[in-house]
């Protein structure tokens, strides 16, 4: 039970950082060790299906909590509060970074420092991925598109593409795009129980570009990991500090003209926070690992 509520929180943490401007679904899931399992878990569904089952209910049930509850925040809390949520997230994934540089490294000795090249390319990437996010800014002088049911169904891809990819920030992308307000004022619309006629139909085009991006996005993923597992690792290692490099950018050009004294306290307090608990889940999580091994039960139960 203690892991189905650790996988839920995980879960709540990657749904939030699907919609946060500067970080991605998929970086966070990475940083917390639940990116290949999921995929795995996702790819082969039907060979297990019982234990896939329960490994993925619970990252779905807290990711559409997550959704839900920065969807709603954003056009209220985190207008006024952006970096020190960001602060959080980020201690989030600097705390994790250990037990992922770990999981990148795995079992290959000698270690070969070559490796560290595609954790450079990795960052390059990412790097290029932040440069265009930065490009418009906070979205200024675009003007805001209509969501048709095709967009919706590319914004729905676009959604998926940054969870698969890690790095890739879509809320960037759809800023970029000029349909991020409309777009999320879709589901907030709908949280609130408000036309719902409408944009159920755009919800459902949503859901359709999920599933056709999903598909073969994450075959090909799940290939390149299992064959290039050290390569692959470095180069979403390379991409996960890059993230974290294109946050601090970004929140120091909004507060460019600088904050009240008390803020940068709450910030560093925030960070503190996401480490502590990024150590506290990541060591629970091993320690439920070790336990279901030893007792013969999956991880997944």
């Amino acid at each position: 039970m203690k892991l189905f509520w650790n996988k839920v929180l995980a879960g709540f943490v990657i749904g939030a950082g699907a919609i946060i401007p500067g970080l991605s679904g998929g970086i966070l899931a990475v940083s917390m060790g639940l990116y290949q399992p999921t995929i795995e878990a996702i790819t082969g569904f039907f060979k297990k299906p019982k234990e896939n089952f329960k490994f993925l209910l619970p990252l779905a049930i807290g990711g559409i909590i997550g959704f839900i509850v920065f969807l709603m925040l954003i056009d209220s809390l985190f207008a006024d509060y952006q970096t020190e949520i960001i602060s959080l997230f980020m201690g989030l994934v600097i705390g994790s970074i250990p037990s992922f540089f770990a999981e990148a490294k795995g079992d290959v000795k000698p270690f070969k420092k070559s490796s560290w090249l595609f954790a450079l390319l990795g960052f390059a990437f990412g790097i290029i991925l932040i440069l265009l996010g930065l490009k418009t800014g906070d979205g200024t002088g675009i003007v805001q598109r209509e969501v048709t049911p095709l967009m919706a169904m590319l914004c729905g891809g676009i959604l998926m593409l940054g969870t698969v990819l890690p790095g890739v920030s879509t809320s960037f992308v759809l800023i970029n795009m000029g349909v991020y307000e409309n777009f999320m004022g879709i589901f907030a619309s709908l949280v609130k129980l408000k036309n719902i006629g409408s944009n159920i139909g755009l919800a459902l085009c949503t859901l359709a570009g999920l599933v056709i991006v999903a598909v073969p996005m994450l075959l090909v993923v799940r290939k390149a990991l299992e064959k290039y597992h050290t390569q692959s690792y470095f180069a979403l290692f390379g991409i996960l500090v890059s993230t974290i490099l294109g946050c601090v950018i970004q929140e120091v050009m909004r507060n460019s003209g600088g904050m009240e004294l008390y803020r940068y306290f709450i910030i560093a307090a925030l960070f503190a926070v996401g480490v502590f608990c990024s150590y506290i889940m990541d060591k629970s999580m091993k320690k439920l690992e070790l336990k279901s091994e030893s007792t013969g039960e999956s991880l997944a139960e």
